[in-house]
Parts: C-alpha cells; sequence; structure tokens
C-alpha cells in the first residue's frame, strides 16, 4: 500500500485490473477520473489496443501483465474486471501487496475460490467489497431501505424481482462477438446469476436477514446454443425471518424490451422499483392521501470503486465485504443445486 507523508493530503492511487467486465472497468475509470482525490495510475487489460487506449485517455500507465498491476505495493486500491476464474489470484495478490479490493462479480467460480478470497483479505487486513453490493450506495436503495427499516410497509413478507436482459454479445462498446459470459471454463453461471446476485446481496442487506432454503428452476427457453450455460432462471427464496422472495432473471430480452423490476410487499403496503417501463419508484402505504406515491429517481450515484477508495482512505468499514460476497455466492451455488435436482436446499 501506498505510504502517505506527514501533514500531506494524499491522493489515492489506484489500478484496474482487466477491462474484461468492460462496463464495470470502464465505468470504475471514468467514475475515478472524476474524483479529485484519485490518482488512477495503472490498467492492465489483455487486448492491448483497447486496455492503451483507456489507459491513454485517462493519464494511467498501460500493461498486459494483471499480476504485475495488482501485485504493486504503490497503490491503495486495486479494481478487478477480469474473469470470475482469474479473480481469485488477482485478489490474494492484491491484499498481499496491502491493496483494498473493489471486486468483479461474481468474485469466483466456486464458493471453495471465494473461500480462497476471503482468506488473503481477511490475512492482509484490507477492505473489500464486491460490484455486486452497488446496491448497499445507490440512493435510491438506501431510501427504499429507510422506509422498510421505519416500518412505512409494516413488515415486509414478500419479494419479487425481475430482470431479463439481452445476450450478452457486446465485448466492447460498439462491438460484437462471443463474450467471455458465455463461456462456462470463465464465469461460473450464465443468465441468472449475471444479475440475480445484485438481488440476492440487495434482499439480505434490505431484510438484514439470510436465506434458509432455495428451490428454482433453469434452463434454454431462447438460446440453446449457449448450454451448459443458462438462459433462464427462476428461484424462490425462503428467509430465516418468514419472508419469501422469487428472482426470476434472464438473457431473454429482445432489443429495446429491457425489463427490470423489483417489488415489496409488507403487511401494510408495497414498494415498486421499476426503472425500465416508468421510470419511477412508487410506494403504496400509510400515506395521506391514501393511495401510490410516484417517486422520481435521483441521480446515478458512484458506484463500488469509488466507495471503497473513500471508505480505504477514511478507515471505514465498506458497505459490503468479503463475507457478503461469499454468502451471495454460495446462494448461487446452491440454487443451481435446487435446479438441477428439483430438491429444495436448506443453507
Amino acid at each position: 500500500m501506498a505510504e502517505q507523508g506527514v501533514g500531506v493530503t494524499k491522493r489515492a492511487r489506484v489500478g484496474i485490473v482487466g477491462l474484461d467486465h468492460w462496463y464495470a472497468g470502464l465505468g470504475a475509470a471514468e467514475e475515478l477520473s472524476k474524483n479529485a482525490g484519485v490518482e488512477l495510475v495503472a490498467i492492465a487489460h489483455r487486448h492491448e489496443k483497447r486496455g492503451r487506449d483507456t489507459a491513454e485517455k485517462y493519464g494511467a500507465e498501460f500493461t498486459t501483465d494483471y499480476l504485475s498491476v495488482a501485485s504493486r505495493n504503490d497503490l491503495d486500491v486495486v479494481v478487478t474486471a477480469c474473469y470470475c476464474s482469474e479473480n481469485p489470484a488477482m485478489v490474494a495478490a492484491a491484499a498481499k501487496a496491502g491493496n483494498h479490493v473493489a471486486s468483479v462479480k461474481p468474485i469466483a467460480m466456486t464458493v471453495d475460490g471465494a473461500d480462497a478470497i476471503r482468506s488473503a483479505v481477511k490475512a492482509a487486513g484490507v477492505s473489500f467489497m464486491s460490484f455486486e453490493s452497488n446496491y448497499r450506495v445507490n440512493p435510491t436503495f438506501l431510501d427504499i431501505k429507510s422506509w422498510v427499516d421505519a416500518g412505512r410497509i409494516g413488515k415486509v413478507i414478500t419479494a419479487a424481482t425481475v430482470l431479463r436482459s439481452m445476450l450478452p454479445t457486446q465485448e466492447w462498446p460498439g462491438e460484437r462477438g462471443r463474450t467471455w459470459w458465455l463461456d462456462s471454463a470463465k464465469s461460473p453461471g450464465g443468465g441468472w446469476i449475471d444479475h440475480s446476485i445484485y438481488h440476492i446481496d440487495f434482499l439480505r442487506w434490505l431484510l438484514n436477514d439470510e436465506v434458509a432454503t432455495v428451490s428454482g428452476d433453469s434452463g434454454n427457453v431462447k438460446h440453446t446454443d449457449i448450454a451448459p450455460l443458462e438462459d433462464y432462471g427462476a428461484a424462490n427464496l425462503a428467509f430465516r425471518g418468514g419472508a419469501r422472495a422469487t428472482i426470476e432473471v434472464t438473457w431473454t430480452a429482445s432489443p429495446g424490451s429491457f425489463v427490470h423490476r423489483i417489488e415489496l410487499t409488507g403487511t401494510e403496503g408495497h414498494i415498486i422499483w421499476d426503472p425500465s417501463v416508468t421510470g419511477k419508484t412508487l410506494i403504496g402505504a400509510k400515506n395521506d392521501p391514501a393511495g401510490w406515491l410516484h417517486i422520481a429517481s435521483p441521480p446515478r450515484p458512484s458506484g463500488a470503486a469509488n466507495h471503497v477508495v473513500e471508505m480505504a482512505m477514511t478507515k471505514h468499514a465498506t458497505a459490503g465485504t468479503v463475507e457478503d460476497a461469499r454468502t451471495n455466492l454460495n446462494v448461487c451455488e446452491q440454487f443451481y443445486r435446487a435446479a438441477k435436482t428439483g430438491q429444495r436446499i436448506a443453507l
């Protein structure tokens, strides 16, 4: 980790390992470039032209050697946007060098890989947050959590989340191809885990509760050529406190028909977050006058990279942790087991 001189207000030094998960990696580079308290030092990417062009845009050093950036001891934070299969080794190297980590999601191919990451992070005493915990630092979801915590809809008894996106064939902005998301050697699952992991983390955080059992179904309803990866999955979760949730996430959308929606039902009202159709958050609860309140969403906030930087430099805990990322991946792993066997799996 980079050293700070006495009496000097230090800019956080950040390296980005991989732009494979390009919307996370490029998004992190853009948000960090707007933070006056950050110096983007180095970017590593396997595709030399894409990586070099990006590094030059942000005034950073460039290399194709991922490990050389992850293991630098003159950084404060490392952002990983590499393949999931590569992430445990990159995080272990970053942590050993004393670097805090904002991680690609899912953090590993298996829970065993997540355990290796957890061990490395804890041994080094560094901060760690995965991109799936972004909802925890999003103003809209912070508002929703505050309403739930204040009891505006009573006790949450059910939740339903839906996200239907297109098959991920964009390997770089404006460039199409068979992406690494469609390679089962590089990603732990297909259309379901791709975004359900966000919803799992959100619900665990919102309810301050853990998943007790999971069941569900997955398969290929539109894109049969991507097997063994699925394009469809629907999970049924039961939480220890009694709440029930369904999480349907797919790669079945057509151009222009992206759908993302979260519904929460409480004993005394409802909350609906609907950015893709109405662009609104709605709450039907103990309102005066009675009825639905339509609440416009605030501007898009900074994400995990800036949050990890801020928490690392101020020595505060991140909103999501390595334990959360490990737990989220375990729920996903058990869902796939349940879908394969037709059983309800206890966690």
